[in-house]
């Protein structure tokens, strides 16, 4: 029921985004020339329908990729905003490129007004934002409405039955109640206001007397025929099974079910980073990495001038660090310590501040992470990404895979220039459990809008200056 609620709130707003794009297109053109002075005069409104059929196409495309369809549980207002505004900057930017194109080969003779991109913008984020909105609080109320809700019944008082529980009670809009627990021998033992109701024996007449609809299994697989008998009964009774695994603890990116033909297959450790988003995240690395390169281009001068200047040796250094799937690939860096800086030391994770290695322009380099801006180079050859974990140097990463089991799929991705660890303060010498934590939430909460958010959080929380420095 729960499922189909869901097809259903994906496919009305899909068809709304047909309405509402198209309409918002008209009233823009509506207001602009009927409310705004147009000096040059009021162009015929067939001019621009290849504007609009353009635009809407690219609109629907990158909703797509934002994954605008899906729906989430946790998504509030600023979200759609932050979405819906992407999506109609990147459209416009596009569209025109596009329209530039063609004048440039007389295809066409005519521009598109400015005022009226400007307005479209405005009305078109509000107009998308409040149908998506909208939406959302329809099936919201859905399963509010005391008809609409189901009852729950977790199988398994044990650590991945609790957390379940939470994670129930937390996304009370997804509309399950949960009515308790049933296990063996823990009869009215609570957790969070949820107590165990009876034994794995009173499954049938809780089920009966209370309606349940869900039955959530979280006891360990190992006790397979107890699991049989357990699915046995709530077919039975026409109760939706779910089957939580006790393996939980050992995932740490997300799962997906596939089906080979009739026989279902369990991926551990799949990644959202693929496809069209895979794509999306390149054109993003390529475009402000090539744009980058340029407009750096007088600062790299500059810099190079000052290294050779104060100390002897190369302007970049080459350094092995370990990316995607494993491999070494060498980061290009600004050279910020003395020639040969390792040949008696060896390698140190972090150097601190009072490291006599570092010279007095690598020092101010480091601290704002002015060294870092060559990867722009190996994020333009595809080693890296502006956006992602952070590269270790091989002998690090083999140190560091011993000591945490789940260090290496952070290897997942292509690692970054900055990241969701960095972006939080975790830099320089800090707690590489805390950083793998959040690499692996950034991996497994990829979407390009949070790609965009870690970008600006760079800035705006100065997420380059290293406070170690």
């Amino acid at each position: 029921m729960i499922k189909i609620r869901e097809r259903l709130y994906i496919s009305y707003l899909f068809i709304a985004t047909l309405i509402v794009i198209p309409a918002s297109m008209f009233l823009s053109f509506y207001i602009r020339f009927n409310f705004i002075p147009a000096p040059k005069g009021i162009p015929d409104i067939h001019q621009y329908i290849l504007f609009f059929i353009v635009a809407f196409l690219v609109h629907e495309f990158i909703l797509y990729l934002q994954g605008f369809f899906k729906f989430k549980l946790k998504k509030g207002v600023l979200d759609t905003l932050y979405e819906v505004f992407f999506n109609y900057f990147s459209t416009i930017f596009i569209a025109l490129a596009f329209f530039s194109y063609l004048r440039s080969y007389n295809f066409i003779n005519y521009e598109i007004s400015h005022k009226f991109l400007l307005v479209y913008f405005v009305i078109g984020i509000v107009c998308l934002s409040a149908t998506e909105r909208f939406f959302r609080f329809i099936l919201k109320k859905s399963y509010q409405n005391p008809k609409n809700r189901r009852k729950g019944l977790i199988i398994g008082f044990n650590e991945t039955g609790k957390k379940l529980s939470e994670k129930l009670l937390k996304y009370k809009d997804w509309g399950i109640d949960i009515i308790g627990f049933i296990d063996e021998g823990k009869s009215n033992e609570v957790f969070k206001g949820i107590s165990v109701i009876g034994d794995y024996e009173n499954l049938e007449d809780i089920i009966i007397n209370y309606n349940v609809k869900d039955v959530f299994i979280t006891i360990p697989l190992k006790d397979y025929d107890r699991i049989i008998e357990l699915i046995r009964i709530a077919n039975k009774n026409l109760a939706e099974i779910k089957i939580v695994p006790d393996i939980i603890h050992l995932l740490s990116i997300k799962a997906e079910l596939q089906h080979i033909e009739d026989i279902p297959i369990i991926n551990l450790n799949d990644i959202p980073l693929k496809g069209w988003k895979a794509i999306s995240k390149r054109i993003l690395d390529l475009s402000l990495s090539f744009i980058g390169l340029i407009f750096l281009l007088p600062v790299f001068v500059i810099i190079a001038i000052l290294i050779k200047l104060t100390s002897e040796g190369p302007v970049f250094y080459l350094q092995e660090r370990v990316g995607i799937d494993g491999k070494v690939f060498k980061i290009i860096k600004f050279r910020t310590m003395v020639k040969d800086a390792e040949k008696d030391r060896g390698p140190v994770w972090s150097p601190t501040s009072d490291d006599p290695r570092i010279t007095k322009i690598g020092r101010f380099l480091r601290k704002y992470s002015i060294d870092e801006l060559p990867q722009l180079i190996n994020v333009l050859k595809g080693e890296m990404s502006l956006v992602g974990p952070r590269p270790e140097r091989p002998v690090f990463v083999e140190k560091f895979k011993k000591e945490l089991p789940h260090y290496m799929l952070r290897h997942k991705v292509k690692a970054g220039m900055t990241g969701w660890a960095q972006v939080h303060g975790l830099r320089g010498n800090t707690s590489i459990d805390d950083r793998v934590k959040y690499d692996l939430y950034y991996i497994e909460n990829w979407t390009l809008k949070l790609d965009l958010k870690i970008l600006w959080m760079t800035f705006l929380r100065l997420g380059f200056v290293d406070p170690n420095l």
